[in-house]
């Protein structure tokens, strides 16, 4: 029987901050392939960073760089479910003191404006190893160095209008305007509602909101009315640039989630393990040249945006 494990690819573009001041630049037309290939011919010592090490593979159309970080299995113990009993961890590999246990992560080279795609085989989200590697086996000029800056996006409100059916939960983060400028109405009943609780108070008011659909009653119907009656607070909320949060159906009834403020780029699916199939290093590299691909071109119009 087949498994699912979920993996998140997360996005990143490459750029050169300055030394001196706050001043950073875009980089183009790096050919990443070439730069791999030649830190794959350095000797296995050179391939290291204090404990973390690197090593290249070619992986069809995206170079990719691998980051073992090395940890101490001192003391950790294992949990033998099946035979109901827990035991100090022992591994051959690490017996004679020349293994280390390491966990791992990869960053793949898109072709064009400095684009990478990073996926850990842990819950790890740093970049840290990947600006180490930059800066050191491709110093940039004097006075610059490599940082690394998550893809920032936007999902629009048309999506909501035209792409989700009904509505499931929505997660909102937003803060009454007390001023004559404002327009609670603006916010739907939702917004009338917060601004009089401010007006009584006579302050304005930070309000987080996570609201879902119970599951009891028609719910295709109520989905549909949901989304309907909190349109205009999602179109407030988004508009002020803290947090809204949506879940619901699209048109072919899968599930849909957007966010309708600035948010860095990710991407969660599902890695599928058949069964007694090893959980090997592969399958996560896979996994990221297959998530690049599918979103090489919608990446590439929002650097270009």
């Amino acid at each position: 029987m087949e498994k699912m494990m979920q993996r998140t690819v997360a996005f990143y573009r490459l750029q050169l901050r300055s030394r001196e001041d706050v001043a950073y630049k875009n980089i183009e037309g790096v050919n990443w392939e070439k730069h791999l290939s030649e830190f794959s011919k350095l000797k296995w010592e050179q391939k290291a960073i204090g404990s973390v090490r690197y090593d290249a593979l070619f992986v069809k159309k995206y170079p990719v760089l691998s980051v073992s970080e090395q940890f101490d299995p001192a003391f950790m113990q294992f949990v033998d479910g099946e035979h109901q009993r827990v035991m100090d961890y022992m591994d051959n590999y690490l017996a004679d003191g020349n293994g280390r246990l390491a966990k791992s992560s990869a960053f793949a080279f898109f072709p064009d404006h400095g684009l990478v795609g990073r996926v850990s085989g842990s819950s790890g989200k740093s970049t840290e190893p990947l600006k180490k590697a930059l800066n050191n086996y491709w110093p940039a000029d004097t006075g610059w160095e490599w940082d690394v800056m998550p893809v920032i996006t936007t999902d629009s409100l048309e999506r909501f209008e035209n792409e989700l059916k009904g509505l499931t939960s929505f997660t909102a983060c937003f803060t009454t305007e007390r001023n004559l400028s404002s327009r609670p109405e603006d916010g739907g009943d939702t917004g009338v509602f917060y601004s009089k609780m401010s007006d009584r108070i006579g302050a304005d008011l930070d309000i987080e909101l996570k609201v879902s659909l119970s599951r009891g009653g028609p719910f295709s119907v109520s989905s549909r009315k949901f989304k309907k009656t909190v349109s205009d607070l999602v179109h407030f909320v988004a508009g002020q640039d803290k947090q809204m949060h949506v879940v619901g159906t699209d048109f072919a009834d899968k599930m849909l989630e957007l966010n309708l403020v600035k948010h860095p780029v990710v991407e969660q699916a599902n890695i599928v393990i058949e069964e007694n199939e090893p959980r090997q290093f592969t399958l996560l590299i896979n996994h990221l040249i297959e998530i690049c691909a599918q979103k090489q071109d919608y990446l590439y119009e929002i650097v270009q945006e």
